[in-house]
């Protein structure tokens, strides 16, 4: 990275930043009017912010480079040939789990032909986006460790919602959601 720097590139593509070196270099270059695209592996787009800190980066140079991050996960979608519309219960959900009011119905893997007799054909991301604005970089400096409110206030779509959504859509099943969610 450090050699690649001196090319003088307007943008950069770290593959992942997986140590503190790397991130070192990657927050160094960002400082220095490169853009830099990376990845690092986390459970939210706000846990990338953690991460960076964790690694022994200063937050106030996480709030001074980092312009966006982005969270995803990719849930298998429900074969349209076979899946099953199932009405909402209690027990569906783990417990502490708040069920959306919105949320009363929902569907279910089955299998066929069609779908190997799996239920699912297909895959679909659910994703958070988190545009870094003035308020949240001050979060950052702050060294907040949640941002829930930030997130309410601004209504923010969170991989949870977004995975709601797809649940609601009859795209991927609740079973589908939580394995990813609780990894």
């Amino acid at each position: 990275l450090r050699t690649f720097l001196r090319q003088d590139p307007d943008i950069i593509m770290v593959g992942e930043i997986r140590d503190v070196n790397t991130a070192n270099m990657a927050i160094r270059a960002a400082l220095t009017g490169h853009l830099v695209l990376s990845t690092i592996h986390t459970n939210s787009a706000w846990a990338t912010v953690s991460r960076l800190i964790d690694m022994g980066i200063p937050p106030f140079l996480i709030a001074s480079t980092l312009n966006v991050s982005i969270a995803q996960r990719l849930v298998r979608k429900l074969c349209n040939v076979c899946k099953a519309k199932q009405t909402v219960h209690a027990g569906l959900f783990p417990t502490g789990f708040l069920i959306p009011a919105a949320l009363t119905h929902h569907f279910e893997a089955v299998g066929c032909e069609e779908c190997h007799h799996t239920g699912y054909s297909g895959r679909k991301a659910i994703y958070e986006i988190l545009p870094i604005d003035k308020e949240l970089m001050g979060l950052i400096k702050a060294n907040v460790l949640t941002i829930d409110d930030y997130l309410d206030n601004k209504k923010k779509q969170t991989l949870k919602s977004n995975a709601i959504d797809l649940i609601k859509e009859g795209v991927t099943s609740v079973d589908e959601v939580f394995a990813l969610l609780m990894e």
